[in-house]
């Protein structure tokens, strides 16, 4: 039977993995923007295009009629890390062996981890969205979300326009009927929907309530890997987690550390659009 350091080394592989595959799964169903790195403490820009054409008529032989267009920033991301710390007492891993004592409760911080990645996501996404859309259904909030955005990334040129839909599972269950649902990173969601894009699950939004983006608009920015080693953590080329095992002596307690490192936002606060679903008398 493996030693206990042997146990501990071979879970944080595992547990790095599982999270790892967990978040790429959800990062390819939200954005089609693969991860960027960007160091910690990196400002990053949530922005605002403003500016129109010029309707002014021009006169041959004199200067064009100046379009004048800017980027204007409106909130402002940066990469932080975000460090987690359980410990284990010597008298639990005897009690309960490692398994029970150690592994299980780290199953249970990673997936809180998850959690407050997920919150945090949807928070950035916002309820300053500068475009809103109402409909007496969720399925007819959702389409008037979507004319909404294909009005905008058409004057704009802006990605492909396919559009992902976040609401409360309250509203999203009811659209289950026979639709396959999928799941990744702890949250479900139904590709092809009503042929308006991708319905995502998520109680970070009020029930009654949708958010919509283009999916060329979400962007997931993560940390670099370097010291990671210095520190015994164990991480791979994603950086998305870091994980480590270490005994601390003068307590007779087992920590396990992580960290993550990574922002999800939408780029362009112009191309989000708040629905809110009117009720019905």
């Amino acid at each position: 039977m493996p030693d206990i350091k042997t146990l501990a080394a071979a879970r944080n592989v595992d547990l790095v993995n599982t999270f790892t595959k967990s978040l790429e799964k959800l990062t390819a169903m939200l954005s089609t923007c693969a991860p960027i790195h960007a160091a910690v403490g990196e400002t990053l820009h949530q922005k605002k295009i403003t500016g129109k054409l010029s309707e002014a008529e021009y006169t041959p032989g004199q200067d064009i009629p100046l379009s004048s267009y800017a980027y204007e920033d409106v909130t402002t991301f940066e990469v932080t890390l975000k460090p987690y710390r359980k410990q284990t007492t010597l008298q639990e891993v005897k009690k309960r062996g490692y398994d029970g004592a150690v592994d299980k409760t780290d199953a249970a911080m990673i997936s809180d981890m998850q959690r407050n990645i997920k919150k945090d996501f949807v928070a950035a996404l916002g309820a300053e969205g500068t475009t809103a859309a109402t409909g007496k259904s969720l399925v007819a909030t959702a389409a008037n979300a979507w004319a909404a955005l294909s009005n905008l990334t058409e004057e704009y040129g802006f990605g492909s326009g396919e559009t992902v839909y976040f609401a409360n599972p309250v509203d999203f269950a009811k659209q289950i009927g026979e639709s396959e649902v999928f799941s990744a990173f702890g949250i479900s969601y139904i590709e092809n929907w009503a042929g308006l894009g991708t319905l995502v699950s998520t109680g970070s939004v009020a029930a009654g309530t949708i958010y919509a983006t283009v999916k060329d608009n979400i962007k997931v920015y993560v940390a670099p890997t370097d010291g990671d080693d210095l520190f015994g953590f164990y991480s791979d080329e994603s950086g998305y987690i870091a994980v480590s095992h270490s005994p601390e002596l003068k307590s007779l307690t087992y920590d396990t550390v992580a960290y993550v490192g990574l922002v999800f936002f939408a780029e362009y606060i112009d191309f989000v659009v708040k629905g809110t679903i009117a009720p019905t008398a």
